[in-house]
């Protein structure tokens, strides 16, 4: 399967989205092309957040996330430190214009970055262990209704 460029047609038509989606994009071509798979392998995230980020239909988190998902777009090739300099101020510009107007990942929220450093440990920090803890609860909850609605209805006896 030939290599591409990113599918423009959720991009929007001008400011400093634009202009960042455009700049990942020329750091893209002129180091390969690499597929959004790869690039989300080497960031460590699902191949439809990069997706998301590289068609223009959410932002990365923060400057951090920029600069990682520049290096995994380089590769080998490095990226000018102008130019991610360039690319985190885009991502400021760009959050400040999109806030409130669009819904944004958890991780948003809680300030934790959708895709670990690499060269961090992996493990799940405390407000992911909370999240699943409430999932848990919740979970409990809804098995014991069913259950006692079952039992109530009288299809099992007691």
């Amino acid at each position: 399967m030939p290599l591409r460029r990113f599918d423009r047609t959720s991009w929007p038509e001008h400011g400093p989205h634009r202009e960042l989606l455009d700049l990942l994009d020329a750091v893209h071509d002129r180091n390969g092309c690499r597929s959004e798979r790869d690039i989300a392998r080497r960031l460590r995230t699902p191949v439809a957040r990069v997706r998301g980020i590289v068609r223009g239909r959410i932002l990365p988190d923060d400057e951090a996330a920029t600069r990682a998902l520049l290096a995994a777009l380089a590769g080998d090739g490095g990226v000018d430190p102008a130019t991610a300099d360039r690319a985190a101020a885009l991502t400021a510009a760009a959050r400040r214009e999109h806030d409130g107007v669009a819904p944004w990942p958890a991780a948003r929220w809680t300030g934790e970055p959708v895709w670990p450093d690499p060269g961090s440990a992996t493990s799940p920090g405390p407000t992911t262990t909370r999240r699943r803890t409430r999932v848990a609860a919740v979970l409990v909850v809804l098995t014991a209704a069913v259950a006692m609605a079952v039992v109530l209805s009288g299809y099992l006896p007691l």
